[in-house]
C-alpha cells in the first residue's frame, strides 16, 4: 500500500466512525432527551443531580470541580434545583462553609423516573446484538478509556 492509500484508508475509517458516533448518539439519546424535556430541566441542571445522585454529600465546590465549570455557575444551578425541592442543602460540624449536597425525595424520585425509562430501551438493544455484545462493550469501554484520555489532555 502506498503511504497515499494508508492515508486515504485511515481518512475513511475516520470518516465511518465518526458518522457511526454521531448516530448511535443521536439514536440512543432520543429516549433521554425526550425524559429530559418532560422534567423542564436543563442539560447543566440534570449534570447536577446526577452527579449529587453519584456523589451524595458532595459540596459546591466538589461540584464545580467533576463538571468543569466556575463555582458561581454552580451555585446557581444548585440553587434552580433547590427552589425546585429536587435539591437539599446541609450542615457540616467541621467547616460551616462547606454545604453538602443532597437529592430530596423528589430529586430521586425524577432520578430513578429517568433510569427505568431508559433502562429497558438499552436491554431492548444489548439483546438485539446477540452474540456481538462483548465486542461492542469492549469497543465501548475502550472509546470511554481513549476518550477519557484525550479529555484530560
Amino acid at each position: 500500500m502506498t503511504r497515499c492509500t494508508t492515508q486515504d484508508a485511515v481518512s475513511a475509517l475516520q470518516d465511518r466512525f465518526r458518522v457511526g458516533y454521531w448516530k448511535a448518539l443521536r439514536d440512543m439519546d432520543t429516549l433521554r432527551l425526550g425524559q429530559w424535556e418532560h422534567s423542564r430541566l436543563t442539560l447543566p441542571q440534570l449534570r447536577v443531580l446526577f452527579q449529587v445522585r453519584r456523589s451524595p454529600g458532595i459540596t459546591t465546590g466538589e461540584l464545580a470541580r467533576c463538571l468543569g465549570i466556575t463555582t458561581s455557575t454552580t451555585s446557581g444551578l444548585v440553587s434552580k434545583l433547590a427552589d425546585r425541592g429536587l435539591l437539599a442543602r446541609g450542615s457540616s460540624e467541621e467547616d460551616r462553609r462547606q454545604i453538602p449536597l443532597e437529592l430530596t425525595e423528589s430529586g430521586r424520585e425524577l432520578a430513578g423516573e429517568l433510569r427505568r425509562q431508559t433502562l429497558p430501551f438499552l436491554e431492548a438493544v444489548a439483546e438485539e446484538l446477540g452474540d456481538e455484545l462483548d465486542h461492542v462493550v469492549e469497543a465501548l469501554e475502550k472509546l470511554a478509556t481513549a476518550s477519557s484520555r484525550v479529555r484530560e489532555r
